[in-house]
């Protein structure tokens, strides 16, 4: 079942040939909006919650979006989907094939006949590529849907936003929230030494898997900067212990424009500011 959680609108038009419908998927939200292309402004926003039971499959899932959206019935120049799937690896260019990407992943993941292979060079490294895949429906799902459709992943957007951003931190740590999972990414010198996503319920397992990473890594919670956005509330237990473990933190957010003004007056500026980067 996908349910309407918000919904902003400027005054028409917000979709047609000078727009682009960005979108953000995993397997507990949707989120889209749609940017005029010249301008570069946000026109729109929504924010559905997907609580998918046994029964249901995405198709489900789609027709029941498509029947509460102001946005996913429209026509648009472009139609990108960032996917926020975990099943991701960097590889080095120089070790990428158009065979040894499966290959990677098959190894790390499992083998699956039920999906595609996807890559994207690293903008702010050149030489890493983000090799990930997606569910063969989900990707035949959006081509049906709309007829100009690219796909990309929500770790290449991340990690280009950071390290063109943050290139003298001797130590920073990357934490995204989302409902349900969080990504953390780890630098030392500017140069990525991990990213992942992780499962939470609870603050302690959040925490766990923070430490256990900063620990593996050899991070000095110390002398390390924090980053922090996307869906963490500032009054809760888990906000608390990282405040307890780390001396430095920075809640991140982007600058305002558009329907994002009308966005961060009900959220936080750093709630949604992962996703609207997209837009950048």
């Amino acid at each position: 079942m996908a349910r309407k959680k918000a919904g902003f609108y400027k005054d028409d038009p917000i979709s047609g040939s000078a727009f682009q419908l960005i979108i953000e998927l995993d397997e507990q939200e949707l989120r889209c909006m749609s940017k005029s292309i010249d301008s570069g402004t946000i026109v729109a926003f929504e924010y559905f919650s997907l609580d998918k039971d046994q029964t249901e499959d995405w198709n489900d899932i789609f027709y029941e979006i498509k029947t509460i959206s102001k946005l996913f019935n429209k026509t648009y120049k472009l139609v990108t989907c960032f996917f926020c799937t975990p099943e991701s690896i960097l590889v080095p260019e120089k070790f990428l094939t158009a065979t040894s990407a499966e290959d990677y992943l098959n190894l790390i993941y499992g083998e699956s006949n039920r999906m595609d292979v996807k890559y994207e060079k690293l903008n702010s490294t050149k030489s890493l590529i983000n090799t990930y895949r997606i569910k063969k429906s989900l990707a035949e799902l959006f081509t049906r849907q709309f007829i100009i459709f690219q796909t990309a992943h929500v770790y290449t957007s991340l990690l280009n936003d950071v390290m063109n951003r943050r290139k003298n931190d001797e130590q920073l740590v990357k934490l995204q929230f989302y409902h349900g999972h969080f990504i953390i990414a780890i630098f030392k010198d500017s140069v990525v030494q991990m990213i992942q996503t992780f499962p939470y319920k609870l603050a302690e397992d959040a925490l766990y898997y923070i430490l256990r990473c900063n620990q593996q890594f050899g991070i000095d919670p110390k002398k390390t900067i924090v980053e922090l956005s996307g869906m963490i509330d500032l009054n809760t237990e888990l906000y608390d212990n990282l405040f307890k473990v780390f001396d430095q933190i920075e809640l991140n957010s982007t600058e305002a424009s558009g329907i994002m003004v009308e966005v961060n007056k009900e959220y936080p500026a750093h709630y949604f500011a992962p996703f609207f980067k997209l837009a950048l």
